[in-house]
């Protein structure tokens, strides 16, 4: 075969393989939008409910399907799960106790103690009943206490003086354009179920969390509070809130490779509760993967579940975030 015959058919070849990328671009992009005017609806949808919750059956009514999610210990995680947040293990997190050499972080750990000593106190002498939840705002304080736990304290090990937040790898956002739209953070925040029956409790916006390894990822942490509020079920301002999450991630130039845009929400909730949700949107559905309330009134509950909530809040971004239909399954696992 000639030089120029060869030549020729490798520029045949090239430029088959040119068409079928250009195909290939055009469906995925195709699918991408389609993902984003599903979104949509579901946000439009959810939007117009005349509910403050849903149970686990009305929300599969809405294509949400609410799975439970088991905070463990050991860095794992059931194989039945689509993962995309993989935990610390607790072996890790103890590799990084709280420097309480630091004047500072000693001093914010024990304004945070007394706090907590007084919701007790306060509990214990029955002047808070959970019928009066409109003057707990626990919720507020729980969610300030994990976010000092995990962006101000001053940690041992190597090098010292790192915050959890440092050593995760993570990086505080704000809440904007770029992580969550103004208009979605509104359609969330209704506070009079009252005098407005698509009203939600009232939601406030702590701190936000996101990632770059070394290019952005989609993958978003955030921590919201409810005042006066202990809700096993899921609320309606906490899935417009993770829908609102993925329009926004979604709709970024910068992130125009990913179809997923995985959110970790952590709701603190009155009488100092706290659940952690996962979510992704996958083949027409919102997976929500809901944990159960954690309990945070008392010194031997706090002991137990602020290093489980950190755990998590410290995870390690997973999971595939470009693929259209395949769900991402990951092996049982410990650590």
């Amino acid at each position: 075969m000639s030089l120029r015959n060869l030549f020729g058919i490798l520029k045949i070849r090239r430029g088959r393989k040119q068409g079928h990328q250009v195909a290939d671009d055009e469906a995925f992009e195709e699918a991408r939008e389609e993902i984003q005017r599903a979104l949509r609806r579901a946000h439009k949808l959810v939007k117009a409910l005349q509910l403050a919750g849903l149970t686990d059956e009305q929300a599969a009514r809405y294509h949400i399907i609410c799975r439970p999610l088991t905070l463990r210990t050991d860095g794992g995680y059931s194989s039945t799960e689509s993962v995309h947040f993989k935990p610390w293990p607790l072996l890790k997190l103890e590799q990084y106790p709280i420097d309480h050499s630091d004047k500072q972080t000693e001093s914010d750990f024990k304004g945070h103690e007394a706090v907590f000593d007084n919701f007790n106190k306060d509990h214990q002498d029955d002047t808070i009943d959970e019928d009066d939840s409109d003057e707990d705002d626990s919720g507020d304080f729980l969610c300030n206490a994990l976010v000092y736990e995990f962006v101000q304290y001053a940690r041992k090990g190597h090098p010292s003086g790192n915050t959890l937040e440092h050593l995760s790898g993570w990086h505080e956002g704000d809440f904007d354009r770029k992580i969550l739209k103004g208009r979605y953070m509104d359609s969330a925040m209704h506070t009079d179920p009252s005098s407005d029956p698509l009203a939600s409790p009232s939601l406030t916006f702590e701190a936000v969390w996101y990632r770059t390894l070394p290019h952005e990822l989609p993958h978003i942490s955030l921590i919201v509070s409810y005042e006066g509020l202990s809700d096993d079920n899921l609320l309606r301002s906490e899935v417009l809130t993770l829908i609102g999450i993925m329009r926004t991630r979604l709709g970024r130039t910068e992130l125009k490779e990913h179809t997923v845009a995985p959110v970790l929400m952590i709701s603190c909730m009155g009488f100092l509760k706290a659940r952690i949700l996962q979510a992704h949107y996958t083949n027409g559905k919102l997976m929500v993967s809901k944990s159960p309330l954690h309990d945070f009134s008392t010194p031997e509950a706090r002991q137990k579940n602020i290093p489980l909530f950190l755990l998590y809040m410290c995870s390690e971004c997973v999971g595939d975030t470009k693929t259209i239909v395949r769900e991402t399954k990951m092996e049982d696992t410990n650590i």
